[in-house]
């Protein structure tokens, strides 16, 4: 569900379409999802601080959870996953 969470902050920030989905640049896409991806653990660290402690303080936690949300993020072309992250269901 934190996933879940994170993943739908970075799915309607109002960017995320120009800044990610279109870019046509990969090293500035990627920025641009790392940097949504950051502000969305923000968004939820009221809810999950032992999350957003992990994820400010290591690293290789911070990389992993990054690539898991990424990986998520990519998959929204499955239309159920969509109206997940948009908050639908």
């Amino acid at each position: 569900m934190k996933f879940i969470n994170v993943a739908r902050h970075v799915f309607k920030n109002p960017n995320y379409q120009t800044q990610v989905v279109d870019n046509q640049d990969e090293q500035n896409s990627r920025l641009a999802l790392e940097k949504m991806i950051s502000q969305a653990v923000s968004q939820e660290r009221k809810r999950e601080l032992n999350l957003y402690k992990r994820y400010a303080q290591d690293q290789e936690f911070k990389r992993a959870f990054d690539a898991s949300i990424m990986r998520l993020l990519t998959q929204t072309a499955d239309s159920a996953l969509q109206q997940e992250l948009a908050g639908v269901m």
